[in-house]
C-alpha cells in the first residue's frame, strides 16, 4: 500500500477509535449524570445550564477525551508507515481541535481548559510514545 494511503488509513483509525472512546465514555457519563434539556438557542440559558454540570459530570468528559486521545493516538502511530509519531499527533490535534470547538459552544470554567489542554497534550504524547515493538527497519 502507498505510504500516503497507508498515513491517512493510521490517521481515520485513529480519529474513529478515538470518537468512539469518547463516545462510549460520555454514554456512561449520560448515565450517571443524565442531561437535562436546555434551550439552546439562549446563550444565557445555556451559560446557567453550565453553571449547574457536576464536577463529575465535567471529570467524565476529561476521562472521555483523555481516553480518546490515548488509544486513538496510539493506533495511528502504530498502523501508520514506520510507526511515525506525527500520525498520532494529527488525530490528537483533531480530538484536540474538537474539545476546543466544544469548550468555545459550551461554557466551560477556566480550570477545565486547562485540564483539558494538558489532557489532550498528554495523553496524545503518551498514545505516540507507547509502541509495543519498535519500528520495523527498512
Amino acid at each position: 500500500m502507498p505510504g500516503f494511503l497507508r498515513s491517512a488509513g493510521a490517521v481515520v483509525a485513529g480519529l474513529v477509535v478515538g470518537a468512539l472512546v469518547v463516545a462510549g465514555v460520555e454514554a456512561v457519563s449520560a448515565t450517571v449524570y443524565p442531561i437535562t434539556p436546555v434551550d439552546l438557542p439562549s446563550r444565557k440559558a445555556v451559560e446557567a445550564h453550565m453553571a449547574r454540570v457536576p464536577l463529575g459530570a465535567l471529570l467524565f468528559v476529561l476521562a472521555a477525551w483523555a481516553g480518546g486521545s490515548f488509544p486513538g493516538s496510539w493506533l495511528a502511530t502504530r498502523l501508520g508507515p514506520g510507526r511515525h509519531a506525527a500520525h498520532g499527533a494529527i488525530v490528537g490535534a483533531i480530538l484536540l481541535a474538537a474539545g476546543v470547538a466544544n469548550m468555545l459552544l459550551l461554557p466551560h470554567p477556566a480550570w477545565f481548559w486547562a485540564a483539558a489542554l494538558v489532557v489532550f497534550s498528554l495523553c496524545t504524547y503518551l498514545g505516540t510514545k507507547a509502541r509495543s515493538t519498535p519500528a520495523p527497519t527498512t
